[in-house]
């Protein structure tokens, strides 16, 4: 738990010296200094007011190449399921610098929209225009973008490339490790009906990060195994830890392989 609440901190930091810019990059250009110097001003109000919009708005205004500032007004319209206007904000910040913003909009286009397909272009772009192995991590600070291109295609039904991405990642020494990696992995395996390798997954995720969807998935594996007695033995760990909220959850969107009580209640009934 110790190495997660780092990999946190460091998140947080990067995430507030994001959301600030060096203004001193625009000395040369007095109305880009200006909008800079709104741009930051912005971050003093609540995320998608009246104060902070127009902060932002009048950025644009001064400055339409500033991309930082249509990003950052996009995102209270996707926070708010505003999808259009999310959308014609996002791509102008793509337009103006796509190495920066493509990341943010595969990882909307994935949490938010369910859109994979233009999820899977904007990573498979990113990673040409980096072309390095390790692109980023998810806007959320949960995933190693190569997570979320692999999770993208199991939703479009690659469930074998999906696998071959996260287990070539795992091995890369710039991996990113996230909350949730070794649990996406495992119901791969199960899906795949591989079934030793899910029960190792799940174990490992245990170990690293235990939830509710770990010991649900495993005791699902038992299940498939014919281990009546294991099944139920994780079904009803999941459960108490369900009820104890060691859960995935999110404000915004639903995780990907994320569980609800009633699924544990259900699987418990077949044993």
């Amino acid at each position: 738990m110790k190495r997660y609440i780092i990999l946190l901190v460091v998140i947080l930091a990067q995430t507030k010296v994001r959301g600030q810019l060096n203004c001193e990059l625009f000395k040369d250009d007095s109305e880009c200094y200006k909008a800079c110097q709104f741009y930051n001003q912005e971050s003093m109000h609540e995320q998608g007011s009246y104060a902070s919009q127009k902060h932002l708005s009048d950025a644009i205004g001064l400055c339409p190449t500033l991309s930082n500032a249509y990003f950052e007004k996009s995102v209270a319209f996707l926070k708010r399921g505003k999808f259009i206007q999310w959308k014609e904000l996002m791509d102008k910040a793509v337009e103006l610098n796509p190495e920066q913003h493509l990341s943010d909009r595969a990882w909307a286009q994935f949490a938010f929209l369910h859109n994979y397909e233009e999820a899977i272009k904007d990573l498979i772009r990113l990673t040409e225009i980096k072309g390095t192995p390790f692109i980023g991590v998810g806007q959320n600070g949960d995933y190693d973008l190569r997570m979320v291109l692999a999770l993208s295609y199991k939703h479009t039904g690659q469930q074998k490339k999906a696998i071959e991405i996260i287990e070539t990642a795992m091995a890369d020494k710039d991996f990113y490790v996230g909350l949730y990696d070794n649990l996406h992995l495992g119901i791969l395996y199960l899906e795949d009906s591989k079934l030793e390798k899910a029960v190792e997954s799940f174990q490992n995720q245990i170990k690293q990060n235990e939830l509710a969807e770990a010991y649900y998935y495993l005791g699902k594996t038992y299940l498939a195994l014919k281990n009546k007695s294991e099944a139920a033995l994780n079904t009803n760990k999941a459960l108490k830890l369900y009820r104890s909220n060691r859960k995935m959850f999110s404000r915004y969107y639903q995780f990907t392989d994320q569980i609800y009580e009633q699924d544990i209640i259900d699987l418990q009934k077949l044993m």
